[in-house]
């Protein structure tokens, strides 16, 4: 998930005043928008998100998964559970292209937000062993096979946005918006910007029409080893890099954990699939960006109002934080999103 792929707009009934906290959580910036006299709610939103991570992180040496893919048994914990379950469901909706045990390669061969990032070797890559039958619930505990490790990145963001967006729900509470990372829940209305996969530019605007309006962008641009060629979205049937696209937005209701899922596994399979996917399921909304800068979107109408934007701008390169493991691409390798012409797919 990429921190700036949409970018929100203030426009969230202007009646009331609206405040906007940030925290750094689950390796990324958390924004809460909520009004005003729900600035506890907010705060105890944060620490919500907290114990999820803390149950979820594979680099917290205190955290479950962390402890799991080390110890190989922890005890039994709601969310990571829940997190688990619903993953083995997502693996089987994408045909295996969502496998949480893609930790044996993201973690243990390329090391994807480590100090120690490095590109494997083909050997190392076709050795490496998924999978996900070899997690394993007990009444209480989990255990994992020695052989594999979990990674719950593709979905995690998206998880902690439902479990915060149900308690706000639970405080009545349904006005405002949830954003970590790409994978944002609007509770009420909302418009934001789709950003493009390459430069700080933006070349779509969008206004929901439903409230619960879950979104989540995955790329494969912002988080990669040496070169973009090594992206972090690896797809687990063949253990190389997705190529087909370098951005994939999905828009439905009320479900971030899936579409979170649903996107990494799109940013992997091969087109065809993807589009095969995407007319099966009726209850997404798509806008894809194919790796020639090509857009391909659809059943966006019962989700959001959108309108293109001239693309026309010179490209930028994100500002690039100096403790951050990523890398810049040249602006020479800029691929811009061709909005003179978008496709849809009809259904």
């Amino acid at each position: 998930m990429r921190l700036l792929s949409l970018l929100l707009l203030p426009m969230l009934l202007l009646s009331d005043q609206m405040q906007t906290r940030t925290q750094a959580l689950m390796g990324t910036f958390v924004h809460i928008t909520l009004p005003e006299q729900n600035n506890r709610q907010v705060s105890q939103s944060f620490m919500l998100i907290r114990e999820i991570e803390h149950s979820l992180s594979s680099y917290d040496k205190e955290a479950l998964v962390y402890k799991l893919n080390h110890d190989h048994k922890v005890f039994y914990d709601d969310y990571l559970i829940q997190a688990i379950q619903d993953s083995k469901q997502y693996y089987k909706d994408t045909y295996g292209y969502f496998d949480i045990t893609i930790g044996s390669i993201s973690k243990n061969l390329y090391h994807f937000g480590e100090e120690n990032s490095t590109v494997p070797a083909k050997k190392a890559l076709q050795k490496a062993k998924l999978n996900i039958e070899s997690i394993h619930i007990h009444p209480h505990t989990i255990t994992t096979d020695t052989t594999i490790t979990i990674d719950l990145g593709g979905m995690g963001k998206g998880y902690a946005v439902d479990k915060t967006a149900d308690f706000l729900a639970e405080q009545n509470i349904s006005r405002g918006i949830i954003a970590l990372s790409g994978d944002i829940r609007c509770l009420d209305l909302c418009t934001f910007e789709l950003q493009s996969p390459y430069s700080e530019q933006t070349f779509a605007t969008l206004t929901s029409k439903i409230s619960q309006l879950s979104i989540s962008t995955s790329g494969t641009y912002r988080r990669f080893v040496d070169t973009q060629e090594n992206h972090h979205l690896i797809n687990p049937k063949t253990a190389t890099q997705g190529r087909d696209f370098v951005s994939v937005s999905l828009f439905t209701h009320a479900n971030n954990a899936k579409i979170d899922a649903y996107a990494t596994a799109l940013s992997v399979m091969p087109q065809e699939k993807a589009f095969a996917f995407l007319k099966r399921h009726k209850e997404l909304g798509f806008v894809l960006v194919k790796n020639n800068g090509e857009i391909v979107y659809g059943n966006l109408e019962k989700f959001v109002s959108f309108a293109w934007k001239s693309y026309k701008e010179k490209a930028t390169i994100p500002n690039k934080s100096k403790k951050s493991n990523t890398k810049s691409a040249s602006e020479s390798n800029l691929i811009h999103p061709d909005t003179t012409n978008p496709k849809m797919i009809s259904r």
